[in-house]
This record gives C-alpha cells, sequence and structure tokens, in this order.
C-alpha cells in the first residue's frame, strides 16, 4: 500500500549550487578588493597598448549557480565585437555577487582578459582606473571636467571587447556616474548592493541559494553533521550565502554540532549570526545589514522608520495599496477607536512617546517621504519591490526588529494598516469579504503583541479576526494558531472601558472560531459545547448576527456528527429562529443550515423544501456574495444525493465562478476553493463531460500541492475524485493507485476530514472488483456500507449507493 501520494509526473530538476576556494594565479593584486563573498586576489601587468596577464584559476569547489553564470556570459557577450551595455550584478549583502563575478572572469580567462577593480567609493573607483596601463584611457581621462560632470557621456575604457572589466562593491549610483559609460567596446560586469543604477545598463538581480545549492554546500563544508540538521540550518538561515558560510566556519572551527549552533540561534539570534568568519568577506552578516541600515537613516530619516515598520510584520510581500491609504493610528495596549486625526485636546493627555508615534506614522503616510524612504532602502537592497509589494529579506527583518526593545509604536502603526480589513472575514454568512494579502501580517503583529503582554482593543479584534480566516483556511499549523489566538481572547482580561457588548461578540466569536478548530479535530462534542457556549454569550447581549452564525455553526456540526437528537435539537432552534423577524440573509442562512441537517435525518422533501427557498431568495434579493456561496454549497449537496446530476453540476459551476473571481482580489487559495474544484470536477463526471473533470482536476492538484502540500486533507480529496475519474477513463493501475492512498488516508483522519471516506471506498471497491480482486472488493464495499449505515440509519440515499456496489461485487462474476 503507498505511504505517500501517487507521482503527478512532474520531473523537478535539481540545481546544486556551493561559493567556496579561491581564484588564484600569478601577479599583483590591482588596489584595494571588497565583496561580498570570497574576494580573489589577481595580478595583472600591463605595458603600453599590450597587455600582457597571468590566466586566473577557477576555484574548483565552486558549484552551482549554473544558469547564472551561462546568463551573464550571454548578456556580456564575451568576445564578440562591437559595443555592449555594462551588466549589473545586484542583490543584498552577502548573496555572493563578487564570488560569481570572480568565477565568471577565472572560466574565460583563456579567451578574455579579466580585470578586477574596486569600486567601493568613486574615488578607489577613478584611482584604480587610473592605474591601468591603457595609454588611450589614461589620456582620456587626465582631469578634464568630463569625469566631474557624472553625465552620460564619459571618458573611454580599453577599447578591446576582449577585456572583462569587473568593477565590484558599488553602493551609489553616484560611484558610476561620469566614469562607466551606457556602451562600452570592453565588457563591464558590475556588482552592485543598489537596484537599479542606470536605465542604460542591463540588470541582472542575485538571489539567496536555493534550498538544493544549501544542501550542497553544507553537505561539503559540514560532512560530518545530519542531512536533518543541514535542512533546519539552511531553513533557519534563509539560504543566505554569507550567513551559511559564517555558521559553517563556526561549526567547523569550534567542532560544534549544527544542533547547538541552531539553539543558540534561537535564543540569541542576532549574536548568534556575528559567529564565524567568511572568506573574502571582512565583516559579518549583522554589521553589513546594519551598516546599510545606518547608511538609509542618513540619506533619508524615514527609511529607517518605514524599515522598522516592515521588519514587525510578516514575510510575505505587503502590497504597496496598504501603505498608500489614510491608516489610523490603533490602541494595543488599551481600549479605544483607531484614529486618523491627533485630536489637539489630547496634548495633554498623551505623552511624547505617543505624539512621537503619531508623527513617525504620519511621515509614512506623506508620499512623497515614503517614496524617498523606499528608494534608500532599494538602492541598498534592503527590501525589494515587485507587483506583489514591498518584501523585506527575513535575516534584515532579524536585525532590524533587535534595534528596539519596545515594538510598541510598530504594532501600533502595523494594526492600523490593515485595521479596515479586521473583522471582514469569509465566514459564509455577513457577505465580507477578506483579500487575505494581510493575514499574514496580521498574525506576526498579533504574536508580537502577545509575546510583549499588549491586550487592547485592536489586539483581542485582530486575534479573533485571525482565528475565524484561519479555522477555515485549514492547513494544520493554521488551525494550531486560529486556536492559540482564540483562546488568547478567552483567557486574557479585558480592557477597561470595553463596552459589555463588544467583550461579548469578541467572546462569542473567539468560541465558534475554536468550534471549527476542534471539529476538524474530530472533538465534536467539544465542538458543539464551544456552539453552546457561543449561543449562551449571543443570546445575553441580544446579538442575533452572532447568534445565527453560532446556530449555523452547531447545524454544520450536527448534520455530520451522526447523532439524530443532537440533529433535532439543534434542527428546533433553527426553526424556532426562521420564525423570528431576521434580515433576509439571515433568514437564508437558516434554510441552509435546516437543508443540511434534513438531509442528514433522511427527511429528503423537507430538504429540498428549504433550500429550493433560499435558491429563490437569491434572484429576488441583493443578497452577500457569501450567502450565494453558502446556499450554492448546499443546493449542489442535495442535488447530489437526489441523483439530479444535471443541477449538481450547475450549482458547483456557479459555486466555482463566484470563488474563482475572489482569487483575482489576491484572495489566497483557501480549502473552499480547493473543494470547489474537485466538486465540480465530481459532478462533471457524474454528467459524462470527462474533459471539463480532467481540466478541474489538473487545476485542484495544482492548487492543492502549492497551498496545503501532499500530505494534507486537502490533497487527498482531489486525488480521491482524481482517482474516480482515472475509473470512468478506464485507466485501472492510476486508479487503483489513487484510492488505495486516499482510503488509508481518510481511513486514520476523524469526522469531518474523512468526509469522503465512504465514497472512496465505494469506487475502490469496484476498481479492485474489475482487476480480479473480488474478496477485497467485498470487504472494501461492506466497509463504506458500515460507515454509512451507522450515521445515516438504513433507508438514507447515501446507504442505499452504498449497498447497491456491494451487491453488485458480491453477485457479478469476474471475466
Amino acid at each position: 500500500m503507498p505511504t505517500s501520494p501517487p507521482a503527478d509526473d512532474e520531473n523537478q530538476p535539481q540545481v546544486n549550487n556551493m561559493i567556496s576556494g579561491e581564484v588564484s594565479g600569478l601577479a599583483v593584486q590591482v588596489g584595494r578588493l571588497q565583496g561580498d563573498l570570497h574576494v580573489h586576489h589577481h595580478e595583472t601587468a600591463y605595458k603600453g597598448h599590450a597587455m600582457q596577464t597571468s590566466r586566473w584559476t577557477p576555484d574548483p569547489n565552486f558549484t552551482g549557480r549554473t544558469h547564472m553564470l551561462e546568463q551573464l556570459r550571454e548578456l556580456l557577450r564575451l568576445g564578440q565585437p562591437g559595443t555592449s551595455p555594462p551588466v549589473v550584478l545586484h542583490g543584498m549583502t552577502g548573496s555572493g555577487k563578487t564570488s560569481i563575478a570572480t568565477q565568471l572572469g577565472a572560466e574565460v580567462s583563456d579567451s578574455v582578459t579579466p580585470i578586477f577593480v574596486d569600486a567601493s567609493t568613486r574615488t578607489s573607483l577613478l584611482e584604480e582606473l587610473h592605474r591601468l596601463s591603457d595609454e588611450a584611457y589614461t589620456t582620456a581621462t587626465r582631469p578634464n571636467g568630463l569625469t566631474a560632470a557624472a553625465g552620460p557621456v564619459t571618458p573611454q575604457l580599453p577599447t578591446s571587447p576582449e577585456t572583462l572589466l569587473i568593477i565590484d562593491g558599488v553602493t551609489s549610483a553616484e560611484t558610476l556616474h561620469g566614469i562607466v559609460p551606457r556602451s562600452a567596446e570592453c565588457r563591464i560586469l558590475i556588482t552592485s548592493t543598489v537596484r537599479y543604477l542606470d536605465h542604460g545598463y542591463t540588470h541582472v538581480e542575485l538571489m539567496d541559494w536555493t534550498p538544493e545549492e544549501s544542501a550542497q554546500y553544507l553537505s561539503v563544508v559540514l560532512p560530518t553533521s545530519t542531512e536533518g540538521d543541514r535542512t533546519r540550518l539552511a531553513a533557519a538561515l534563509h539560504h543566505h550565502p554569507l550567513a551559511l558560510t559564517q555558521a559553517a566556519h563556526h561549526c567547523r572551527l569550534l567542532d560544534r554540532p549544527v544542533e547547538l549552533f541552531l539553539q543558540r540561534l534561537t535564543s540569541e539570534p542576532v549574536g548568534t549570526l556575528e559567529l564565524g568568519d567568511a572568506s573574502g568577506h571582512r565583516r559579518t552578516t549583522v554589521r553589513s545589514i546594519e551598516m546599510n541600515i545606518d547608511l538609509a537613516a542618513r540619506r533619508e530619516p524615514v527609511a529607517k522608520d518605514l524599515l522598522m515598520l516592515l521588519a514587525h510584520l510578516g514575510a510575505e510581500p505587503l502590497a504597496s495599496s496598504f501603505l498608500e491609504q489614510d491608516f489610523p493610528l490603533t490602541y494595543v495596549s488599551g481600549y479605544g477607536f483607531p484614529r486618523l486625526r491627533w485630536p489637539k485636546r489630547l496634548n495633554k493627555v498623551f505623552s511624547e512617546h505617543s505624539r512621537r508615534t503619531w508623527r513617525t506614522m504620519k511621515a509614512i503616510r506623506e508620499s512623497l517621504s515614503r517614496d524617498r524612504a523606499v528608494t534608500a532602502l532599494l538602492q541598498l537592497s534592503l527590501i525589494k519591490i515587485s507587483q506583489d509589494g514591498y518584501l523585506i529579506h527575513p535575516l534584515v527583518a532579524l536585525i532590524t526588529r533587535a534595534k528596539v526593545s519596545e515594538p510598541l509604536p510598530w504594532l501600533q502603526i502595523g494594526f492600523g494598516l490593515f485595521a479596515r480589513h479586521i473583522g471582514q472575514v469569509h465566514t459564509e454568512v455577513g457577505g465580507q469579504q477578506d483579500a487575505d494579502t494581510c493575514i499574514g501580517h496580521l498574525a506576526e503583529l498579533a504574536a508580537t503583541a502577545i509575546k510583549h503582554g499588549h491586550r487592547g482593543t485592536v489586539v483581542l479584534e485582530a486575534c479573533v479576526h485571525l482565528a475565524r480566516r484561519l479555522a477555515y483556511l485549514g492547513a494544520g499549523n493554521e488551525s494550531v494558531n486560529a486556536e492559540r489566538f482564540a483562546e488568547h481572547v478567552l483567557t486574557t482580561d479585558i480592557p477597561k472601558g470595553l463596552p459589555p457588548r463588544a467583550a461579548a461578540t469578541l467572546h462569542s466569536r473567539a468560541q465558534i472560531a475554536l468550534a471549527i478548530v476542534v471539529f476538524r479535530q474530530g472533538r465534536s462534542l467539544e465542538a458543539l459545547a464551544r456552539c453552546d457556549e457561543a449561543l449562551r454569550i449571543s443570546a445575553q447581549a441580544h446579538d442575533s448576527f452572532h447568534y445565527v452564525y453560532a446556530l449555523r455553526t452547531a447545524g454544520e456540526i450536527a448534520s455530520v456528527v451522526g447523532k439524530h437528537e443532537i440533529s433535532r435539537r439543534v434542527l428546533h432552534a433553527i426553526d424556532i429562529q426562521r420564525a423570528a423577524p431576521h434580515d433576509i440573509d439571515l433568514l437564508v442562512t437558516l434554510a441552509n443550515s435546516s437543508a443540511q441537517i434534513h438531509m442528514s435525518l433522511n427527511e429528503v422533501s423537507e430538504a429540498q423544501a428549504a433550500i429550493e427557498w433560499a435558491c429563490e431568495q437569491l434572484t429576488e434579493n441583493q443578497l452577500p456574495k457569501a450567502v450565494h456561496q453558502s446556499t450554492l454549497r448546499t443546493a449542489a449537496y442535495v442535488a447530489r444525493t437526489i441523483d439530479d446530476s444535471e443541477g449538481w453540476l450547475r450549482h458547483e459551476l456557479a459555486l466555482l465562478e463566484l470563488r474563482r473571481s475572489e482569487q483575482a482580489n489576491g484572495r489566497r487559495p483557501d480549502r473552499w476553493f480547493v473543494e470547489s474544484l474537485y466538486s465540480a470536477a465530481d459532478a462533471a463526471i457524474e454528467a459524462n463531460n470527462l474533459r471539463l473533470a480532467q481540466e478541474l482536476v489538473d487545476e485542484a492538484v495544482a492548487v492543492a500541492k502549492r497551498t496545503f502540500g501532499t500530505d494534507t486533507e486537502s490533497y487527498a480529496n482531489v486525488l480521491a475524485v482524481r482517482g474516480r475519474l482515472r475509473l470512468h477513463q478506464k485507466r485501472l493501475s492510476a486508479a487503483l493507485r489513487d484510492l488505495t492512498y486516499c482510503a488509508n488516508f481518510l481511513r486514520a483522519m476523524p469526522p469531518p476530514a474523512n468526509g469522503m471516506l465512504t465514497g472512496v471506498l465505494v469506487h475502490l471497491a469496484i476498481v479492485l472488483h474489475a482487476a480480479g480482486s473480488k474478496s477485497r472488493a467485498i470487504a472494501t464495499a461492506k466497509e463504506a456500507y458500515d460507515i454509512d449505515l451507522t450515521q445515516y440509519g438504513e433507508d438514507h440515499p447515501e446507504t442505499l449507493k452504498d449497498l447497491d456496489v456491494l451487491r453488485y461485487v458480491k453477485s457479478t462474476r469476474l471475466r
């Protein structure tokens, strides 16, 4: 039996890489050398026009970065006639720019003449170039005002296309202006921490190592360590070449295990990053990043504030729209509402610290000062910018955060960025939608606030928001975080001044979020108890919205628990609320819950009546998207159960269209979207539209694999539908692999995570029967029948379908 998901025939290319060793040869060092990693010393002698130089020796231990070296060769057009624009290899400090540049020079030194020039300052660059003995160049660069003009017209550099001029360590665009042209006959490769030097140059960004590259490097320099320790070390240092080189050096020098280094990295991250040396890099990772932070702050004071704010957010990009909005200052330590303005009457009440925080937020909100700050940070590769927004490297964030002992100002500003999104959660009741681009940032802010003992209004609201949303996202680690945030709200002291109804609402929402989490963990009775507590709190606070929400959650749980007395009790409460004068969206939500429970009780006609009424309201009223989704989901469930294949597919495709439209707004795919993909594929199979089913299954496999991973409930459910599709395509071996894996996976899961188990078992029984394993087919069909018989009873449509398959595999003779 398979213990891992069946392969989906994707070939993953493996890349190995290492930065290590030296480039050696005969010669005299040209000037002062600096670089990020492994700066190599070379020699070049010149006599008039005839340049004589020894060949650089490539580093025999340099592996990986093959694609980058090939890209640079192609862009530089080495040895080819004609002019060529300079190529800038840029990236954050310690990413290995100098190593790649010198390795390239060594690899091509049999056909071109590499020259290494220090460009850490404009003065050093001019001095280095003046030392070159090319008479034409020396004459051209004698003081004549052209270099000082710092324009695009520059003195002539060496004229041979067989010369590779490596200009290393540029930290400012001004260093090159008036010296390095936008096109030259010699080939110019520039290494720089600056993201954009000149629009006439060709820019290539150097990223951190890939996991494969980190693994290859560490396996060579730390051969006695375990593969698991090396993997954890690479992940902890985010595959940053300089940080990994320092760590490896420290572990080897002191003969210390990687595990001890990782322990110290957890307890004292910044101090641990100072340990170890790296050949060719005179400063540690921490010091290099700190120097760039200080330089950015000198160029633009707001740059440090903006970097500090980004450092306290999550690891994903921050959409620029969050900074461009008019965001407020929030209450992190006490009770209060977000403020967009600073009332003059509060000047005497608030401390200078609060006023300083307000001024900082105001400077970040101001577009011109923010643009100057972003420019300063980009120029030093402290952040990156893409179509997804601003992104700070995790090590830069770590070192930046270490500069402050109290994160309160940055929490106050950070929560303000997302204040208008807090509470807008996809609950399938209220209709408010969340783009999910702020979930990771809010989680980081909330975790930091909890760590430092802050329990203000915005912290509790954010915890509830996160608990509800993460509970619906459904991944394992997200469920753990959802439970943690909800428990924090229920166990913390309520801020002084918070109105009783607001406190009740927070507790009710936290209880519902916990109910969802523990239900998906198989703790159904505890989940129902949480719902009962939420109902009690909402009733006392006269909060009809959250009362209905708690009732809907209880109805969903009761419909799959299989305990009819609980279902009857919840259904009775729902019927009472359906007769009450609620808004139409709440009444439709209650009708959906009623239909679900009626189906679980095998009361098909009552379920049909409830869902038909709900569907009518969708056409007659302007209802929120979330209510549309809930209604279509229930309608599809009812249609599938009563064998209405046309209605099933119609409802599933309509639901998929709604959920797909949310993805275009930046919403992260969640388990609901994946569910829509495989459910629509399942309905397409039933409608005999196998081509559509294949398209939907392929997309579902890709999304589930990318979003949740291959060892999750969502991925197993996708493979269950793929197995059924392969059965219909008569690909029995492939169907057997998928369905066997899914059956084993789902057997180990509690309800409701194993909700597709009986469907998988039924189709597995058919495949086993077709493959000639009649006894296994009978046992598998009997297992499915017994599960549904216990949950639904003998007359339920699901149980009767299982019985039909069981009779088929028992009576049909094998060919």
